[in-house]
């Protein structure tokens, strides 16, 4: 008759040939303190991450500075709106950390800004003429539902589903635009940490 085991007995016999590997764990641990550091910079924090880099050598180091890296180009992205704007502009101190060839990456980030700025007004102005463009339609709108309601009715735009799909078209028209760019500039990033390690 067989033997029945216990799940304890059978998980024990699965995990049994698996082991931690714990520079894999380490690296890991690591690069989330990099990737922490970042909050820090894109809030606008008072904070020397020399000095916090200061605190690992060798191999952490490097995976402080990877983490670091990664988030701060995860985060250069096409902004909403001038606070975004400016959470961006900040991230080229953190860049400024872990890229050596500084002088490239002002230029880098001269460009950007102007990249992202011109979005920003790309943005505003095609929200405004998609907005226009509806206005007709919205008045109309506002007639029938006067004449139904028998009081007077104010409707927004942004509340019209046709208007929602239209601009989200748009939007997505304008950002396609931007992103190859965008996608460039990361890619030279990249580069730039990459000629540095």
């Amino acid at each position: 008759m067989s033997e029945i085991k216990s799940a304890l007995e059978l998980a024990l016999e699965k995990t049994e040939n698996v082991q931690g590997d714990r520079k894999s764990l380490e690296m890991h641990e690591h690069k989330q303190i990099g990737k922490r550091l970042v909050s820090k910079v894109i809030d606008g924090e008072e904070i020397d991450i020399a000095a916090e880099f200061a605190r690992f050598e060798g191999e952490k180091l490097e995976w402080v500075k990877d983490g670091f890296f990664e988030v701060l180009l995860m985060n250069i992205k096409l902004p909403n709106d001038d606070l975004e704007m400016q959470r961006i502009r900040r991230l080229e101190d953190g860049f400024q950390v872990v890229i050596r060839d500084t002088k490239q990456l002002r230029e880098l980030f001269k460009q950007l800004d102007s990249l992202l700025g011109q979005y920003l007004d790309n943005r505003r102005q095609m929200i405004e003429a998609v907005r226009q463009q509806f206005e007709g339609r919205m008045r109309q709108k506002e007639q029938e539902m006067q004449r139904q309601m028998g009081s007077q009715v104010r409707m927004d735009p942004a509340s019209d589903p046709e208007f929602a799909q239209y601009l989200r078209e748009n939007m997505n028209r304008l950002q396609g635009q931007y992103t190859g760019v965008l996608d460039q500039v990361k890619q030279q990033l990249q580069q730039l940490y990459d000629a540095g390690r």
